[in-house]
C-alpha cells in the first residue's frame, strides 16, 4: 500500500551519501533555481524591505529636531541631540544601502520589468540629478506642481530613492545645485536662512523614506505574492510559466551577474580610475565615484562582490549554486578560477582603508588592484562561464569595452 517504502524514504538521490564521497545528489537546473530563490534572493529582498521600514521614523525624529532647532540660542545639548538624531538616520541609510547593493546583483523579475522601473525608483544611479531633488524639496513643501497636488509616486526616479536620500542627508552644502536659470521654483532658495533650508530638506527626506519603504513593499509583493516571480522562477519550464525552460530562467539570473562587468568594474572602478573617459580627462577622478556625498562607495563595492559570491555558491557551499552547475558541466576549472577571483577581489576591496575618493588621490594602487581582481572574475563570467553552461550573454554586453 502507501507505506511500502515510498520515494521519500527509500534512499533516494538526496540522502545516499555525502556530497564529497561519490554519492552526491544529481544536479538539476530546477534545484539551482529553488536554491537561488530560497537561499539568496528572497532573503536579500526581505532584508532590504526591513531596512527601509526602519527609516521613516528615524527620519521623522531627526526632522522634528531640525524643524524646532534655533541655532542662535547656542544650546549645546540641543545641538548634540540634533546631531545624534541625524547620525542615526544616516547610519540607517548606510545599512539600507549595503542591503540594496546586494540586491543590485539580483535585478531580475520585478526589478527588471518595465525597463527596470522599480529598480530605478529604489536607486537610479548612475542616472542621478541633485538639481531634480532640490526642485522637489520645494514642490513637496508647496504641496503642488502647476496646480496638481504633489504626489511623490508620480515623480521621476531621479527625485526619489536612495540616491535622493543620500544627497539630502549627507550633502553639507545648503545652496541648490541647479544652474540659475533652470528652476524658478528655487528662485528664492538662497535667500532663506540655512536653518530653513535644512528643515525643508529634512521634511522631503521623510517623504522620500516613506516612498522607498512603499517601493520595497511593492518589490516583496511582486516577488513573494501568490503569482510572484519567486514562484515563477521555481516552476520554470512548466506549462504556462513565463520561462519556457529552466535554462531561460537561469539565464535571467546570469544576466543579472553582469552588473559586475558594467556597473561595478566599469562605472564604479574603471571610470573613477581614469581607465575610461571621465570628467577629469582620463586621470583619477574622485568626483566620478558612486556614493559621493555619503563617501560610501567602497562599502557598496564590497557588497556587490559579496552578493556575486552568494549567487555563485547558492548562499553557502552546501547549497546548490552556479559552482555546482559548472561541476556538472565538467567546468570545475572555471569554477575554481572564479572562486579564487572572488576571494582575491574581496581581499583587494578590503584593503582600501579610506573612502574611495581619498584612496583615488592617496592610494590609487589599491583601487587599481581591486579593479584588476574584479576583472579576473568578469573575464571568466563573459567567456568560459557562459560558454560552458550554454547560457547567452546579456543583450547589452555584446560590445563590452574591455
Amino acid at each position: 500500500g502507501d507505506n511500502s517504502g515510498g520515494g521519500d524514504n527509500s534512499g533516494g538521490g538526496d540522502n545516499s551519501g555525502g556530497g564529497d564521497n561519490g554519492g552526491a545528489p544529481a544536479f538539476s537546473e530546477s534545484d539551482l533555481l529553488v536554491s537561488l530563490v530560497d537561499n539568496v534572493m528572497t532573503p536579500a529582498f526581505v532584508e532590504f524591505d526591513s531596512k527601509t521600514k526602519n527609516q521613516p521614523s528615524l527620519a521623522q525624529a531627526y526632522c522634528d529636531l531640525e524643524s524646532s532647532y534655533d541655532p542662535s540660542m547656542g544650546d549645546a545639548s540641543k545641538s548634540a541631540e540634533l546631531n545624534e538624531a541625524k547620525v542615526a538616520i544616516q547610519n540607517a541609510w548606510k545599512e539600507t544601502m549595503v542591503s540594496w547593493q546586494h540586491a543590485e546583483l539580483m535585478i531580475v523579475g520585478p526589478l527588471l520589468a518595465s525597463d527596470k522601473s522599480l529598480r530605478n525608483q529604489i536607486y537610479s544611479w548612475p542616472n542621478v540629478s541633485t538639481c531634480s531633488v532640490d526642485q522637489d524639496v520645494m514642490f513637496f513643501a508647496n504641496g503642488n506642481i502647476n496646480g496638481n497636488a504633489y504626489d511623490i509616486s508620480n515623480r521621476s526616479d531621479k527625485r526619489r530613492g536612495l540616491d535622493a536620500m543620500e544627497y539630502l542627508l549627507f550633502n553639507e552644502n545648503m545652496a541648490h545645485s541647479c544652474s540659475s536659470n533652470v528652476a524658478s521654483i528655487l528662485a528664492d532658495w538662497n535667500t532663506k536662512s540655512e536653518q530653513e533650508r535644512k528643515t525643508l530638506r529634512c521634511k522631503y527626506v521623510v517623504e522620500v523614506s516613506k516612498d522607498l519603504s512603499d517601493s520595497a513593499t511593492a518589490l516583496l509583493f511582486d516577488w513573494q505574492g501568490s503569482d510572484g516571480y519567486a514562484a515563477k522562477f521555481k516552476n520554470a519550464g512548466q506549462p504556462g510559466n513565463p520561462y519556457p525552460t529552466t535554462l531561460k530562467a537561469i539565464n535571467e539570473i546570469s544576466d543579472a551577474l553582469f552588473y559586475m562587468t558594467e556597473e561595478l568594474k566599469d562605472y564604479k572602478l574603471a571610470t573613477p580610475l581614469g581607465l575610461f573617459d571621465n570628467k577629469c580627462g582620463n586621470i583619477a577622478c574622485a568626483e566620478e565615484v558612486e556614493s559621493i556625498y555619503a563617501k560610501h562607495s567602497i562599502e557598496n563595492i564590497r557588497a556587490n562582490i559579496a552578493a556575486f559570491e552568494q549567487i555563485f555558491i547558492g548562499g553557502s557551499t552546501e547549497n546548490t549554486g552556479f559552482d555546482d552547475f559548472l561541476d556538472n558541466n565538467n567546468a570545475s576549472d572555471t569554477k575554481e578560477i572564479m572562486l579564487k577571483g572572488l576571494t582575491d577581489a574581496k581581499t583587494a576591496a578590503g584593503e582600501v582603508s579610506t573612502d574611495l575618493q581619498t584612496a583615488l588621490n592617496n592610494d590609487a594602487a589599491k583601487v587599481t588592484q581591486t579593479h584588476a581582481k574584479v576583472k579576473d572574475v568578469t573575464d571568466q563570467l563573459k567567456n568560459d562561464f557562459i560558454n560552458k553552461l550554454a547560457l547567452e550573454l546579456p543583450k547589452t554586453s555584446a560590445g563590452d569595452n574591455d
